[in-house]
């Protein structure tokens, strides 16, 4: 990912930044804030350390140019107000570079930003779907990745490319569920079926980690191709454990590998490889 763009999504991620209390706008208040949080997030996932720090820095600068200003001089608690102009202007700044996966990714953490604090403006729900129009994103997946970010875990989720992972069996019809004993909690995934990339959070109070490292329980996380889930008390769940639900309800044709009667002898007449036989099914 190019600087310009890291550069153009740092700005887009300010526009809609919370500045919990805008009377005390020190750049230690800004630093806490949640949106700082999950902008870090998402830089982990791209970039080293060092320039982590860089456009963090960056967006703090931004924040300033888009919230500070306005609230030292009113002084009360300010809601993000969204400039059109400048965010369709950013999105087409940054839509020809970003693959579609990578559009996923941010649509999925500005969701998070906008639901950083209790309350979610009209406005700010109207910004994300502008947002999803302009990274091409259908209506289907932008109300898949609405619904999980936004649904409280007592509401399951029940369709097609939604998944459960719990301890116990759950009365699903459409949504597919994964049984795991030592599961204390449940963990809700969610497949964005058109670049393929799968979404989890994990709804309980054990430590889960990914990949060995510990992640926040708050947090959405993306388990990627050759990644494991764990909680403290129960055995990894794998990637291909998770893909295989969903792709088993698929009417793929088996395939079928066969081998017959397959040997090699070198020009001198020494046998390179013996006739061997066999056949594997997928």
């Amino acid at each position: 990912m190019s600087e310009r763009i890291l550069r153009a999504l740092m700005q887009l991620f300010a526009i809609i930044a919370k500045v919990d209390e805008v009377t005390d706008a020190s750049p230690e208040a800004v630093a806490s804030s949640n949106g700082r949080r999950i902008v870090e997030g998402f830089l982990r996932s791209e970039l080293n350390e060092a320039l982590i720090k860089k456009y963090l820095e960056l967006f703090e600068e931004f924040l300033s140019v888009h919230h500070l200003g306005s609230a030292k001089k009113d002084g009360q608690r300010k809601r993000t107000s969204v400039n059109s102009v400048k965010v369709l202007r950013i999105c087409s700044q940054i839509n020809e570079e970003l693959t579609q996966r990578q559009k996923m990714i941010v649509l999925l953490r500005i969701f998070e930003f906008i639901h950083a604090n209790e309350h979610v403006h009209e406005q700010e729900q109207e910004f994300v779907h502008t947002v999803a129009e302009s990274f091409n994103i259908s209506d289907k997946e932008y109300n898949q990745l609405k619904s999980f970010i936004e649904e409280p875990v007592s509401q399951l989720l029940d369709e097609e490319n939604f998944m459960y992972v719990s301890s116990r069996e759950m009365d699903l019809k459409s949504a597919k569920q994964l049984i795991h004993a030592g599961i204390d909690g449940l963990i809700r995934i969610v497949r964005m079926e058109s670049v393929n990339i799968v979404f989890f959070r994990f709804f309980g109070t054990d430590e889960v980690s990914l990949n060995g490292q510990t992640v926040a329980n708050e947090r959405n996380h993306i388990l990627n191709q050759g990644s494991t889930i764990r909680t403290s008390k129960s055995s990894p769940i794998y990637y291909s454990d998770v893909i295989s639900r969903f792709l088993k309800d698929q009417n793929l044709e088996p395939l079928t590998f066969k081998v017959d009667k397959m040997q090699f002898h070198f020009k001198n007449g020494k046998v390179g490889l013996h006739e061997i036989n066999f056949a594997e099914q997928s």
